[in-house]
């Protein structure tokens, strides 16, 4: 079955708009005598932090950023770890693989993180921005808040393939594929979002909410049936539930509704889902390395990663980036 047609094509979006803005301000580093640097605190031997680990430390040497991996055993290690990173001139950003094993909740931790320092935005005055719908920390609109990457990156998927089909449109007169009207809109978009976690479920239902979208969160209390409920009258249906004993049946996808499979176990039937999506980012080991969700997650760690580097630059260099993160979006096709 041929299906590449109804995939993302994440590896293009990365390519059109990430790589020049990172390019740029890798360049703007430079100038300045800046090299970015980001921490990662390991709190276990799990197989999916380690992976995920090292997915970090390919892409900041893609980047040329500084990669600290570390690795704690208890509660008292990590918050004095936290603490040494937080005050070290030389880290822009730090991490830590949750969850942690250490018998206290997760954000407790998160919020030890600096928010001059968390690049993955779960510290609660980032949360507390995410609520309040805010994208800077200045009047001038120059210094970005930081978002969780994982739900980050699915907002950015369907945000950039909406420019992209707007700036087709500008120049053909249709949408492609024959469309009338862009797919990628969210305002008003029926979307489900099946998990609740902080850096996930709850950050992404507050992202779309922001977008203008409908959006019902189902978790492990959440009953079956009505999860397919949902799934029925959904234009985008997101999943990331870790089990692999949850699966959606395909008879419950819309036709030409569009698809997230976040969980690594996946949470779909393949290849049947494919005849009924528009779009979908299947279960990973079904796409490329390189255009799978996790990709641009990865791509959205070190935008955040950048995020905090550039609260350090001057407001004309800021400027001057943002300016020129206007003209590529003009651009993407």
């Amino acid at each position: 079955m041929d299906f590449k047609n109804k995939l993302f094509d994440i590896a293009y979006l990365i390519r059109t708009f990430d790589e020049p803005i990172f390019k740029k301000n890798i360049e703007l580093y430079k100038k300045n005598n800046i090299i970015p640097q980001l921490t990662c605190i390991l709190t276990s031997d799990d197989a999916g932090s380690i992976s995920y680990a090292k997915g970090i430390k390919n892409i900041c040497k893609k980047y040329n950023i500084n990669f600290v991996l570390d690795n704690v055993s208890s509660k008292l290690e990590l918050e004095k770890k936290i603490m040494y990173y937080n005050n070290d001139n030389n880290t822009h950003g730090i991490i830590v693989m949750y969850p942690t094993p250490f018998n206290i909740k997760d954000t407790y931790f998160m919020n030890l993180v600096s928010i001059e320092k968390d690049v993955e935005g779960l510290n609660h005055e980032y949360m507390g921005y995410l609520v309040q719908h805010e994208f800077y920390s200045d009047n001038e609109n120059l210094r970005k808040l930081v978002i969780p990457p994982t739900a980050k990156g699915i907002l950015y998927v369907l945000k950039r393939n909406y420019l992209v089909y707007e700036n087709y449109f500008k120049i053909n007169g249709i949408y492609p594929d024959n469309l009338f009207e862009n797919p990628f809109k969210l305002e008003g978009k029926k979307i489900v979002v099946i998990n609740d976690s902080l850096a996930v479920g709850r950050s992404l239902a507050l992202m779309m909410l922001n977008e203008n979208a409908s959006v019902r969160v189902c978790q492990k209390y959440t009953d079956y049936e009505d999860i397919m409920k949902f799934v029925s009258i959904s234009d985008i249906i997101i999943s990331a539930v870790p089990s692999e004993k949850f699966i959606i049946p395909t008879k419950y996808i819309p036709e030409n509704s569009i698809v997230f499979d976040i969980a690594f176990e996946g949470n779909f039937e393949y290849p049947d889902v494919f005849d009924k999506v528009f779009k979908i980012s299947p279960k990973w080991n079904l796409v490329k390395k390189g255009n799978r969700i996790n990709d641009m997650t990865l791509h959205r760690l070190i935008s955040n990663l950048f995020y905090l580097v550039n609260r350090k630059l001057p407001e004309n260099d800021l400027r001057e980036l943002k300016n020129f993160e206007k003209n590529i979006q003009k651009a993407g096709i």
